[in-house]
């Protein structure tokens, strides 16, 4: 009982900080780091459906208008992350993600519609603010579409048909 307290506590609190500012660091300069370039990235390439099962992701964490991205696993069912999501450690281990950052700001959650706050769409989550204001989304990047191929432009008359 304790645990599943536990892994709601930390749900909430992912869903408070993607939820509330969400609008706030979609592809704004003022935010330095990863943060704009995974964004952007996935804004304009989108993504394909992720899949139900375990996935690679990056978790992005904005505080005081600068990122920071680090490699996590996320479980999803029917659409939806469900927790724990972890974040990798340097000794390539992982802990959850709730052991790091505080619960979700109340606030924040009280404004959520809980329905669909663990979506995913082109391969984003929604951004969560936790009580300390720590802003947090996570990118599903193996499910990213790939960049578009540009033409091969052919080079001058004079260049190409020198005989």
């Amino acid at each position: 009982m304790k645990n599943m307290l536990t892994i709601l506590v930390f749900i909430f609190s992912i869903q408070l900080a993607f939820g509330q500012t969400a609008e706030s660091f979609h592809a704004k300069d003022e935010v330095e780091g990863c943060y704009n370039e995974y964004y952007t990235a996935f804004t304009e390439r989108g993504a394909n459906p992720v899949t139900d099962g375990q996935h690679d992701v990056v978790i992005s964490v904005i505080h005081q208008g600068k990122s920071e991205c680090y490699f996590g696993k996320a479980t999803v069912k029917d659409g939806k992350f469900v927790n724990p999501v972890t974040i990798q450690k340097d000794d390539m281990s992982f802990v959850p993600l709730n052991t790091i950052f505080k619960s979700l700001d109340p606030n924040w959650l009280e404004e959520q519609d809980m329905a669909t706050i663990n979506d995913i769409t082109d391969g984003m989550t929604n951004v969560f603010l936790t009580k300390d204001e720590y802003e947090l989304r996570m990118f599903f990047y193996t499910f990213v579409h790939p960049k578009p191929r540009a033409n091969r432009k052919a080079p001058s008359a004079d260049v190409l048909l020198k005989k």
